[in-house]
């Protein structure tokens, strides 16, 4: 089986290269679309949350980040605090007129909360749904997703599994039904990314979207790890970001919190509320590059 044949819809062929493309609660996704998606990695306090959705809301920005359930690699680590904070995150998200995208899940039964949550305070915000990079290959949690119609899905790169592989996990995702899907590259985890926490792939941004009709989300946060800057002074997270925005990401998902060193999850790749503005327009100064460049080979393929 060629791999042409193995990405039956989600694939790009000759006859069928248009992007997957919808909307979700007023916000489009497409390979040509950008959005810079920020919040918590792991939903802490209430107040912690209105913080970073008002400094979303201040910034004209319409989607957070927000993490109920947090897989972890040992069981003494936070796990989220789950069902019991939905109500206020989603009734904050609508107060200040946010999406949560992305919320991570890890089981069937989180589907089945986030929906009596949502329904309870009265519809007031949209999720997507993140199948996390631990779950890529869990394929009973990925029909399971695949099969309901209410919410689109993030879905990112396993960290210890090939590009392919990691597409045909989205192939699974869709062949259940449900092709609102935006592919997300977050890093390999390999000693060779030292000292950042995983090697950075956002090269692959252009090859899943020549593979694929998806859009395409980069990670930063889990990328680098750490709050290092270089001598230009910027730090490490936002030259990374641009990378990924310049090879034509479509979305850019980076942890934010109002008090870093306070975060239950990751606290030392979170940037800062003040430092939400400077990382928007610098994202918006890579998009800029993106978009000229695109121009530019136009220009010549028109030669």
């Amino acid at each position: 089986m060629s791999k042409s044949d193995e990405f039956r819809i989600l694939g790009r062929r000759p006859g069928n290269d248009e992007s997957i493309r919808f909307e979700y609660k007023g916000v489009t996704f497409d390979q040509d679309s950008f959005h810079v998606v920020a919040g918590l990695n792991a939903v802490d306090t209430r107040e912690y949350v209105e913080r970073t959705f008002i400094a979303l809301q201040q910034a004209g920005q319409r989607c957070a980040r927000m993490g109920a359930y947090k897989p972890r690699t040992s069981p003494y680590s936070f796990q989220g605090y789950g069902r019991q904070c939905l109500p206020y995150v989603f009734e904050l998200a609508g107060k200040h007129d946010i999406r949560v995208i992305s919320m991570e899940v890890t089981h069937d039964e989180h589907l089945d909360e986030i929906r009596q949550a949502l329904h309870a305070t009265g519809d007031p915000t949209g999720v997507m749904l993140q199948i996390g990079t631990r779950n890529t290959q869990n394929f009973e949690l990925l029909k399971t997703v695949g099969s309901q119609r209410d919410f689109p899905i993030l879905l990112k790169r396993g960290f210890g599994i090939t590009l392919h592989e990691s597409l045909l996990a989205a192939e699974y995702v869709a062949s259940g039904g449900n092709r609102d899907i935006v592919f997300c590259l977050r890093g390999m985890k390999t000693n060779f990314g030292d000292p950042h926490r995983n090697l950075v792939d956002f090269g692959h941004v252009p090859t899943v979207k020549r593979l694929t009709r998806m859009p395409v989300c980069v990670d930063p946060s889990h990328s680098v790890g750490v709050r290092d800057a270089s001598p230009d002074g910027l730090p490490d997270i936002f030259h990374v970001a641009a990378q990924g925005v310049v090879a034509g990401a479509n979305m850019v998902l980076t942890d934010m919190h109002p008090e870093p060193r306070r975060a239950l999850v990751d606290a030392a790749q979170a940037i800062t509320l003040e430092e939400l503005p400077w990382f928007l327009e610098d994202m918006a100064i890579a998009r800029e590059a993106y978009l000229v460049r695109r121009e530019v080979a136009a220009r010549h393929a028109a030669q």
